[in-house]
Parts: structure tokens; C-alpha cells; sequence
């Protein structure tokens, strides 16, 4: 069987946005490895960072935000606009997993526990249901539209780029360097 022999059920236009999804919450998590370890001042010790889950960063980044919060390192607001971009950041990842880690379907399972779209999102017909696929955590069925998953991979570099400038305004601030604007770039 070659994947063109692969019934798709109607997903043709998901699965690019799924894949820009796991691209761009690849960026957004390396962004967030890099930006705990900076904050650690983990030169040679990088390797402590390599494999950890973005709970894991969030969790220790908010830790090492609170020891360098106690030696005041900078102001208050850099660490708040930091600690701000880890909890985006953990928020859109476990959208994520629903979306990375569920079965979509293009029918419902059971109405009555389905959770609908979130009101705000884009008009978009090409909705989908997710159901979690891992059910010791108990089951879960969710709407989603192909753009509600772009958008969440939007969020996702928006994200990456905040982790990016807040750091970056931080360190300037603590080095005594008048904080500036880091210019968007397509890489590093």
C-alpha cells in the first residue's frame, strides 16, 4: 500500500495545516528550550534542556524566572512578560497535543460531550471532530476547522518570537543596554 492508496475521508486540506502545526510547534518549543537555558546561564550544561517536554521548561523556566526574580536581575515587568509568553506557550502546546495526538474524524461520536468551536474562531465549514486518542485520561471530543489549526500554528511563531524579544529585552535591561526592537527574521 503507497500513501496515495491511503483513504484521506475528506482531510486533504488538513493535513498541510497539520503539518505547519508540527513545523511551527517544533520552532516554538526549541525557541522556549533555548530561552530557559539562557535564563539558567546553562553554558555547558545546554545538554540538561535537550528532551524535555514543554511542561518541563515551563515549569523550571518559571523556577529560574523566580530566583532571578529574588536577586533583581531586571524589573518586574521583564519577568512578567516572560513568564506571560511560558504560560501562551504552554496553553497553545496542549491545544496542540489534542490536535497532533487525536483522531479527527468528519463525524461525531457523541454530540452531547462534544465541545463545540470556540465562538471567536474564523467562519470555516471545514469542521472536524477530535477525539483524544490516549482515553486513561478520559475521553474527549472537540470541534475544530482546518483554520482554527493555523491559527493555532500562527500563535505558535507569534510565540516563538516573543520568547525571542522578551529574553532579549531582559538581557538588555540586566546589562544595562537600552532595549531594542529585535527585527523579525525568517531565521536566526
Amino acid at each position: 500500500m503507497t500513501v496515495t492508496d491511503v483513504p484521506t475521508y475528506g482531510h486533504e486540506e488538513l493535513y498541510p495545516a497539520l503539518g505547519m502545526l508540527v513545523v511551527a510547534s517544533a520552532d516554538m518549543e526549541s525557541r522556549l528550550r533555548y530561552v530557559v537555558s539562557e535564563l539558567a546561564g546553562a553554558d555547558p550544561g545546554w545538554i540538561i534542556f535537550e528532551g524535555q517536554s514543554v511542561e518541563w521548561l515551563v515549569q523550571n523556566g518559571k523556577a529560574v524566572l523566580r530566583e532571578l526574580e529574588a536577586a533583581r536581575r531586571w524589573p518586574q515587568e521583564n519577568s512578567d512578560r516572560i513568564r506571560d509568553a511560558f504560560r501562551s506557550a504552554l496553553e497553545a502546546n496542549r491545544l496542540r497535543n489534542v490536535m497532533v495526538h487525536g483522531e479527527w474524524r468528519t463525524d461525531c461520536l457523541d454530540w452531547e460531550k462534544c465541545m463545540p468551536r470556540p465562538s471567536s474562531g474564523a467562519v470555516d465549514l471545514r469542521i472536524f471532530h477530535v477525539c483524544r486518542s490516549r482515553y486513561r485520561k478520559g475521553f474527549e471530543e472537540r470541534q475544530f476547522a482546518v483554520s482554527d489549526v493555523e491559527a493555532l500554528a500562527d500563535k505558535m511563531w507569534s510565540l516563538e518570537r516573543e520568547l525571542k524579544q522578551s529574553l532579549k529585552v531582559a538581557v538588555d535591561t540586566w546589562l544595562g543596554r537600552e532595549p531594542e526592537v529585535v527585527a523579525e527574521v525568517a531565521s536566526d
